[in-house]
């Protein structure tokens, strides 16, 4: 079966995952999507391109920065902003930023082109793959999903390393989370 099919029928499947994980909330579904997206790439023979690379550490914080301080701003002229604690800093590490970007970045974009139409077709998978929060936990931050997809896209695209989506993808995940609280 070509690349292309089998990243198809993965993230067909990963919207099964997500469905039943949402719908059926429990200890072992809360870890079948990040273990799903973990686990697939790997499983299907794709190499996920991930260096620690000072370079590449500095243009995701300094992206993270640049997009991350005006939303920041924006948000806390309503709000305020209560940190969210380590342990809850490390599971959106471990069990969101890290699996979403290596399924989403390094397989699904590098599988369908790591360019500006893979960009533009994997932020809308991403997008498509928030809606079960948003139908099964009202969560109306999953329809916000595509335009943070597009930073973590570009990141990739520039640098072919998932590290810097991942830290765009967990400053920007503590960032709204902090005011939500």
């Amino acid at each position: 079966m070509p690349k292309q099919k089998k990243a198809a029928l993965s993230y067909c499947l990963l919207l099964a995952v997500a469905v039943l994980a949402h719908a059926a909330p429990s200890r072992p579904t809360f870890y079948l999507v990040p273990l799903f997206m973990l686990t697939v790439p790997v499983i299907l023979g794709q190499k996920i391109r991930v260096a620690l690379s000072m370079g590449h550490v500095a243009t995701g914080l300094i992206v993270s920065a640049g997009i991350l301080a005006p939303v920041f701003l924006i948000l806390s002229a309503g709000k305020p902003y209560h940190f969210i604690g380590f342990a809850a800093v490390f599971s959106q590490l471990l069990r969101v930023a890290i699996p979403e970007e290596v399924f989403f970045r390094g397989f699904l974009q590098q599988t369908l082109g790591n360019n500006l139409r893979g960009i533009l077709i994997v932020s809308l998978l991403f997008s498509v793959a928030h809606l079960p929060a948003f139908f099964f936990l009202h969560d109306a931050s999953a329809l916000l999903t595509f335009f943070p997809s597009l930073v973590m896209g570009y990141l990739y695209m520039r640098t072919s390393n998932v590290l810097p989506p991942v830290l765009f993808h967990l400053l920007a995940n503590v960032v709204y989370q902090g005011f939500m609280i």
